[in-house]
């Protein structure tokens, strides 16, 4: 089953009426810097690697959304919807992704907003076992224990250099094999990680409040990169701390948050974890001299 078949099984359990006390500001080419920010290569390179999900960066690629995006939203009103998805559509444009005609296309990003995420996937999973076939055991706890005020449901597929898609690997004894010519060196890997579906599932009751920007902002930093919420002191400045009940969030997304996807989508997929993680802060010293001259 598809993500898409989940976002047609939500669709009953979403009201589509407008988040109250939204602030509608819909400019796009908001950049905040962020007061405290900083520069240093080490704290950037370690603020980066925490908000980042993935564990085993030195040997293996990030993921990454390389395909045509297609964003939906479910749980606005349209013209809410809209605001949001054409935020979605211009920073995908920005990151060279390919995009999908508007208004002609079959989603592959979904962003809703419910009464209870958890509650509403655990709910589909009892009737469905969806989430067994996309995910592993850790990231379903993390969507249907953990608490929390969004879920991202993600998938990832494994392909060649080539492009041909590696198997999934069923149990613990039968190891998926692909092959093909050429392969790792001591900066790329002979796989690619491909982001190909994402559900984003806001909580209303910590989604209100929020500016429809700061909103689709976070969507974004969800979406095109398999990234966690930014917490604590030692945090960067990002738009993923805008659930932080005891930080200051930005009005949309950051310098930080621009040299992340920045150093991310450049180059090749196949680029080891560390060298796209170790280029956010060389991403986020050129921005800086940009803006200073």
């Amino acid at each position: 089953m598809s993500l898409r078949r989940l976002a047609l099984l939500l669709v009953p359990l979403l009201a589509p009426a407008a988040l109250a006390a939204q602030d509608l500001d819909s400019r796009a080419d908001i950049v905040v810097t962020g007061k405290g920010q900083s520069l240093d290569p080490n704290v950037v390179t370690r603020q980066a690697r925490e908000v980042t999900r993935e564990t085993d960066i030195r040997y293996e690629p990030l993921p990454r959304f390389d395909g045509y995006a297609c964003p939906g939203v479910i749980g606005l009103s349209q013209e809410y919807a809209e605001m949001l998805v054409g935020r979605i559509r211009m920073i995908a444009e920005d990151l060279h992704i390919p995009l999908a005609p508007n208004g002609n296309c079959h989603p592959n990003i979904f962003v809703s907003f419910t009464e209870d995420g958890r509650a509403d996937l655990a709910a589909i999973q009892k009737k469905t076992h969806l989430l067994t076939d996309v995910l592993t055991v850790q990231e379903q706890d993390e969507l249907l224990e953990e608490p929390g005020p969004v879920r991202v449901l993600s998938v990832v597929e494994t392909r060649m250099q080539n492009g041909a898609a590696m198997p999934r690997r069923k149990n613990l004894t039968d190891i998926p094999t692909a092959t093909m010519e050429g392969g790792q060196s001591l900066i790329s890997t002979a796989t690619e990680r491909h982001i190909t579906q994402v559900v984003v599932l806001f909580d209303r009751e910590h989604a209100a409040g929020k500016t429809l920007h700061q909103l689709a902002d976070y969507a974004v930093m969800r979406v095109f990169a398999r990234t966690r919420d930014a917490k604590g002191g030692d945090a960067p400045v990002s738009i993923l701390g805008l659930f932080d009940e005891n930080g200051s969030p930005p009005d949309g997304m950051t310098a930080f948050d621009r040299a992340y996807l920045a150093a991310l989508y450049e180059g090749p997929s196949h680029t080891k974890g560390i060298a796209k993680i170790m280029r956010v802060s060389k991403k986020l010293e050129k921005m800086k001299r940009t803006d200073d001259e």
